[in-house]
């Protein structure tokens, strides 16, 4: 069953958003950034979902209110991406900002979430299991690698495993990066282990409480 999952990848690349192209912010008393804790006490992460795999619409959280928007790109409209769509869940790991001078982008850390297409919005708990060093026009822009933990039959708790269980799918996400904002912008420096990732989202986080 293992073995289709890359393939399960390929498909949400055509799934729909669950947002229709009218809406362009998630309204939501919830200051996602503030208000949700970035640790579970099952020792997992809690990560907002901005963007649903199989979405091309680019959506960020406003780090002025805490609300998930549609990136305006002029008065009349929004930024979607010209690639394929989101190869995975993709979102934030809340109360977690890694400034320029630590080694970051001066946002909250970035995750991918492998599983099915989750709304946006939602809050996933996951385990962490690697980080994908990067630099988009020459600044550092990491992205951590994550497993829905509220999905059944995901089974995976390390780098190692879903690289040796899920053939390919790295091949996917790497691939995609290298090309979704057109060639040459990003550069792929390195893939690193969970241990790596987990360091990387502490500091994040101490950072951001300090």
């Amino acid at each position: 069953m293992k073995v289709w999952f890359s393939l399960g990848l390929l498909v949400l690349l055509n799934a729909c958003a669950h947002l229709s192209r009218e809406e362009n912010a998630v309204k939501n008393t919830v200051n996602f950034l503030h208000d949700v804790a970035p640790f579970t006490s099952d020792s997992l992460v809690n990560v907002v979902i901005e963007i649903p795999a199989g979405s091309n619409q680019k959506w960020e959280v406003n780090q002025a209110n805490g609300q998930i928007e549609w990136e305006q790109v002029n008065p009349d409209s929004f930024r979607v991406i010209n690639y394929l769509p989101y190869p995975a869940n993709y979102g934030f790991v809340p109360q977690t900002v890694l400034p320029k001078t630590s080694g970051g982008d001066g946002d909250p850390v970035d995750v991918f979430v492998f599983g099915p297409a989750s709304n946006r919005g939602a809050i996933a708990r996951v385990r962490i299991v690697g980080i994908i060093h990067m630099l988009d026009n020459d600044e550092s822009d990491s992205k951590l690698l994550a497993v829905n933990m509220d999905e059944p039959g995901f089974d995976v708790n390390s780098l190692e495993m879903l690289i040796r269980d899920y053939p390919g799918v790295m091949d996917i996400i790497k691939l995609w990066l290298l090309h979704y904002k057109g060639f040459g912008g990003v550069e792929i420096l390195s893939v690193n282990d969970e241990r790596d990732a987990v360091d990387y989202l502490k500091a994040a986080h101490v950072e951001y409480v300090e």
